[in-house]
């Protein structure tokens, strides 16, 4: 009997630990929703991006890259939805002048 119950106990924390994600993706994940430029989700790397991304169970598509006040976001494509990334750690400096098309 009580083999049973730690072997309960024991997949019971595993289930539940495995649904949560890591403290750095917890941060990331309540920094915006990412259903648009304004509420992207706010990253230090594409790494970070790619980190959701599986966390979401999606699959990336395509990708585009939307320079908007200064900062570089990513537009990640999905087959269900774009999601889109502020990289913070990004951020072109006034001086420099951006050529778009």
């Amino acid at each position: 009997m009580k083999s049973k119950l730690t072997f309960l106990f024991i997949t019971l924390s595993l289930v539940m630990f495995a649904s949560k994600p890591p403290f750095d993706l917890t941060k990331i994940l309540q920094s915006g929703d990412g259903k648009s430029i304004e509420t992207a989700y706010k990253v230090n790397s594409v790494q970070e991006e790619y980190l959701v991304i599986d966390y979401l169970k999606l699959k990336s598509i395509a990708q585009k890259l939307i320079i908007k006040d200064g900062f570089f976001i990513d537009a990640i494509y999905t087959k269900s939805k774009t999601i889109y990334f502020k990289i913070i750690e990004k951020k072109i400096h006034k001086k420099v002048k951006v050529l778009t098309t």
